[in-house]
């Protein structure tokens, strides 16, 4: 009973700032991990932190060990690994500035960037940062020749050619971050867009938006850490209200995003399947920022992808989500055994009403995750893949809609017989019940349908697969309706004309069918009530005030036009 009151929280130390790596119940289990942490040669510290719960309910904090060291330089920095690029390559140096680029910059320089706490954007507007670069090892050669061997692996231009095209652009970035490095520039007080009206009204050559982040980084170069670049950012986009100048702070967080300090944001996690979902989360804006390491600026950045303001940032977290699960390391800490589950876990966060969170993109990574969850290997185990995932889903409706998903992905290209027999589970849905999941109210069931409908028709299917598939979803909510006579309950005769027409017209425009049988079946019952003798008095009996009975009408008609009256 003692025992169950004490936690033991055991720390590492990392670029001088602590953080949890994991919770024991155990103090001698806890030595034992602090002591493993402390193995590695590249681990700056260790401590152990007591935690005792008193019998009122306060826990009381006490450090019982704690081991810190010097890590020493172990050689040279190297380039990341990368095995994707943009499809579009940077042609002029501005292009190299946009953001797609600014993410591969940063994660082929990640360990160097890390290392100088240094985003692509600092880089790229700083002359000293960039001539820095430039004389440390190979690190810009070997870079150049990684990007150019993926930018021509389909043989339209050779690698040496576009490895001099990039090596070009670099020196005009250079050379135009070096122009302009002795400019008296304004300060970065007040908010961003002060600055840049500032800039404005100087009367300079040089482009004004160039010139405004050039002040952003020489204001972020003097932050020393990722969070506090981060809370620095996050506190001018909250203060500015200028559209323009809150996209290009998007840009630069998103720079921020790209390093570990998302491991701050999200705080302690179980497992890197928690740390996906937690990625999820935070870019809808819904995370739990209890755990959080970074303090308030997790809040403030929280509450910006709440409101949408930082679509940039929000794709590069989300590029980063579906990375990690790509990637090989394990969903689950410590319990191999629970890999499965937790796969199912990242599953259903990432669905959404309409399809994945990212369409392609997660259905793709997800696919990729699971190639590790089946017996056969290679191009076989990819096949046994895709079609677990398919029967994995919850209804046939969703999976139809992840394997338009698949089509655009390589998985179509190499399965796309596999994906046409598995077309065949979707034919055989004769009835709603089969095709969506039971579960569903009456109206998801009939949007379910319908989302997938829309998937077909937007999907690379052959044109008469596409048709076939979208036939085979109407026929299925036309004799929905017919079953459970939805129509008639809309219809009910018992009500009043006016609720009974709206009911219907309501139900036309709320998207839960598509254009096809089952829609025409209700436009037909509007219809029949609007040929009635003089449906408009009728519509407006009851009204005793004639304005509000002209409003009704007014609404009413322009519900008839969204409903495809028009």
């Amino acid at each position: 009973m003692v025992a169950d009151r004490a936690s033991f929280e055991v720390q590492v130390s990392k670029d001088g700032r602590w953080s949890t790596n994991t919770i024991v119940y155990k103090e001698d289990e806890a030595r034992g991990l602090a002591k493993k942490l402390l193995a590695d040669k590249k681990c700056e510290g260790a401590k152990i932190v007591r935690n005792w719960l008193r019998a009122d309910g306060t826990m009381v904090e006490s450090e019982i060990f704690c081991e810190t060291r010097t890590v020493k330089d172990d050689g040279p920095i190297r380039i990341s690994p990368i095995d994707s690029v943009p499809e579009v390559k940077c042609e002029k140096p501005e292009d190299f500035m946009g953001d797609s680029a600014r993410g591969v910059v940063n994660r082929v320089f990640r360990t160097y960037l890390d290392k100088q706490f240094l985003t692509p954007t600092e880089l790229m507007h700083s002359f000293k940062e960039l001539k820095r670069l430039q004389e440390k090892d190979s690190l810009v050669p070997s870079a150049v020749d990684r990007v150019a061997q993926l930018q021509t692996k389909d043989g339209e231009q050779d690698a040496k050619s576009r490895s001099q095209d990039i090596f070009k652009s670099i020196d005009e970035i250079s050379n135009r971050a070096r122009r302009v490095e002795s400019l008296k520039l304004p300060k970065l007080e007040g908010s961003f867009s002060e600055v840049m009206a500032k800039i404005a009204a100087m009367g300079e050559n040089e482009d004004r938006d160039y010139l405004a982040m050039v002040v952003l980084s020489r204001d972020l170069m003097n932050v020393r850490n990722w969070v506090g670049k981060l809370e620095r950012l996050c506190n001018l986009a909250v203060a500015d209200n200028d559209p323009h100048a809150l996209e290009m702070l998007d840009g630069v967080i998103a720079d921020v995003l790209g390093s570990n300090v998302v491991q701050d944001v999200l705080g302690w996690q179980p497992g890197l399947g928690a740390a996906i979902i937690a990625m999820f989360d935070l870019a809808a804006g819904k995370m739990k920022v209890q755990k959080t390491d970074a303090g308030e600026s997790a809040e403030v950045l929280n509450r910006l992808f709440a409101e949408n303001k930082l679509p940039v940032s929000k794709a590069c977290l989300l590029d980063r989500a579906h990375r990690q699960i790509r990637s090989p390391n394990p969903l689950s800490r410590s319990e191999s055994e629970k890999e499965g589950e937790e796969f199912k876990r990242v599953l259903h966060r990432t669905m959404t009403p309409t399809g994945f969170a990212c369409g392609a993109d997660t259905a793709e990574a997800l696919t990729t995750r699971y190639t590790r969850l089946v017996e056969q290997g290679g191009s076989a185990g990819r096949k046994a893949a895709l079609e677990s995932m398919f029967r994995i889903l919850p209804d046939r409706a969703f999976g139809l809609i992840y394997l338009c998903d698949m089509l655009t992905t390589p998985y179509g290209t190499e399965h796309a017989a596999a994906i046409a027999d598995l077309l065949g589970m979707v034919f055989r849905a004769r009835v709603i019940g089969e095709f969506c999941e039971r579960t569903l109210p009456p109206k998801e069931r009939m949007i379910r349908a319908t989302n997938a409908h829309h998937a077909v028709m937007a999907s690379t299917f052959p044109p008469e697969t596409k048709q076939k598939l979208a036939e085979h979803i109407d026929g299925i909510l036309e004799r929905y309706l017919i079953d459970e006579q939805i129509v008639e309950k809309l219809d009910h005769h018992d009500s009043p004309l006016r609720d009974r027409a709206v009911r219907l017209v309501q139900f036309c425009a709320a998207g839960v069918l598509p254009e096809g049988k089952a829609m025409t079946r209700a436009r037909q019952r509007i219809l029949a009530l609007l040929r009635q003798p003089n449906f408009d008095a009728h519509f407006i009996d009851g009204f005793t005030d004639p304005l509000r009975a002209q409003k009704a009408l007014r609404d009413f008609h322009q519900l008839l036009v969204k409903a495809g009256f028009g």
